[in-house]
């Protein structure tokens, strides 16, 4: 017995040693990646905050663009995922020239269909602006408005293509100071050129537009510097491609079935959001507006807990390359015990305090009545929100590339558009009914990824995690 002690004791230490270092690891990645979010999305709440001071139609205008190109957004994003998840692999295995080349082969391609969503929301925004509301006034400015923010297209594929390089090599404080430089850059020209600062008169909407394009233009230009400058560059000391131009059909294969997925799982929510947006219309601009509004307020919170979606994928990918299922059950288990912490403040803190939030997007009592209700609402599935962002970034690391996108198609066409159409247009309730709908399409959504990860991991999830 006495000569077992040492040996124990010495394996006790190496496993806590080695547990330490895992969670050093993972605060290493997901601190600087959950900062990058509170920065982006600060600067969104701050544009948004000064656009909540202009008139409805205003607010109405900017939101159903927003629609629009949130749509195209998280398709890039979605392509960029599967571009993370092969670096992070191709990483892991120390092949760097591959990493460069999905890196490129991802922009290229990504860039050229940009290009095609650019002429097209240019010359015929009207064609999709039309769904939304038949209101003169409001699809007038959302043209104009859109007619600005095309430009801005290119610089936000760069930026997210870029993001997903630096983090599948573990590096994600190279993307939180870019998004910080950016959104400062944002924020100043915003105020000026909404409204108005000196003899320079203010534009409104259309100055919130051409902030947005010359950020986004900005850090598209600091990330292309950042992985291509000399001796410390991301991708210094590695071979360029023979011919940038030139599209690899298997490199290209491997990202988008690996990225479309996942982009087709956001896809899924924006598609749901257009049409939500129309049934919300229905309830007059003001109901709209303020659920824009709703929305902004209730990011708030989620600022700490969105990158743990790519944080999951990125290390479960980066576990599997190096083929240690304990490790990757350790980083699970660590990510689902820090999004429980963070989620339960952020429901008490939406629950409680709804109207702080709302003032804070508007001056307008009206449009904070509203908004009070849904971010009131949606304090109560922050927690399970926030965990099925971990449980379906791990799926996919795990190679079920199609079963987030099931999750959130199952959630949203089974559950949330169905009957929010019911409750709108056939029972007449009234619009709280419709932020209750969408917290039981979330909750839906939580309970398949819980079952289905069970099914998929060996980990098997009871709440001892917590």
């Amino acid at each position: 017995m006495l000569g077992r002690g040492p040996t124990s004791l010495c394996k006790t230490e190496v496993l806590v040693y080695k547990t330490k270092t895992i969670k050093r690891e993972i605060y290493h990645i997901i601190i600087p990646m959950i900062l990058e979010n509170i920065l982006q999305i600060s600067a969104n709440l701050v544009t948004t905050a000064m656009v909540g001071r202009l008139l409805a139609n205003d607010i109405a205008a900017q939101g159903i663009c927003v629609r629009i190109t949130d749509t195209l957004w998280v398709f890039y994003k979605g392509v960029a995922i599967g571009a993370t998840v092969l670096i992070a692999k191709a990483y892991g295995t120390g092949k760097k020239e591959d990493c460069r080349k999905i890196m490129e082969q991802t922009l290229l391609t990504e860039l050229i269909l940009v290009f095609v969503f650019q002429v097209v929301l240019f010359f015929r925004a009207d064609i999709f602006l039309g769904f939304f509301s038949k209101d003169a006034e409001i699809l007038m400015l959302a043209q104009n408005y859109m007619k600005i923010i095309v430009f801005g297209f290119s610089g936000c594929v760069i930026m997210t293509v870029a993001t997903a390089a630096f983090q599948g090599y573990g590096d994600t404080k190279t993307p939180m100071m870019v998004a910080a430089a950016m959104n400062l850059v944002n924020i100043i020209f915003g105020f000026g050129l909404i409204f108005g600062f000196g003899p320079l008169k203010g534009m409104g909407i259309f100055g919130a537009a051409t902030a947005l394009v010359l950020a986004q233009t900005f850090g598209a230009g600091m990330d292309l510097f950042l992985l291509y400058r000399k001796k410390k560059g991301l991708f210094f000391g590695t071979d360029p491609q023979k011919k940038w131009f030139y599209i690899d059909k298997s490199c290209i294969y491997e990202v988008y079935t690996t990225g479309i997925p996942a982009a087709l799982e956001s896809m899924f929510w924006q598609f749901s959001a257009i049409i939500l947006s129309k049934i919300i219309l229905s309830y007059g601009s003001s109901a709209f507006a303020a659920y824009q509004l709703g929305i902004q307020a209730e990011t708030i919170t989620e600022m700490p807990a969105i990158g743990f979606s790519t944080a999951s994928t990125t290390l479960a990918a980066r576990a599997i390359g190096k083929k240690d299922e304990n490790l990757r059950k350790i980083y699970f288990r660590e990510l689902i015990r820090v999004a429980f912490t963070i989620s339960v403040v952020t429901s008490i803190l939406l629950v409680l305090f709804p109207g702080v939030f709302m003032r804070m997007m508007t001056n307008k009592e009206e449009l904070q009545s509203i908004g009070i209700q849904y971010v009131f609402v949606m304090g109560f599935i922050q927690i399970p929100q926030n965990l099925s962002r971990i449980y379906n970034g791990t799926i996919r690391a795990m190679g079920h590339k199609n079963t987030p996108m099931i999750v959130a198609g199952f959630g949203i066409w089974v559950v949330r558009i169905p009957l929010c159409l019911i409750v709108a247009f056939l029972l007449k309730l009234p619009i709280t009914l419709i932020w209750i709908v969408i917290a039981l399409d979330q909750l839906s959504r939580f309970g398949l990824s819980v079952i289905l990860y069970r099914r998929f991991g060996k980990e098997v999830y009871d709440g001892s995690a917590l």
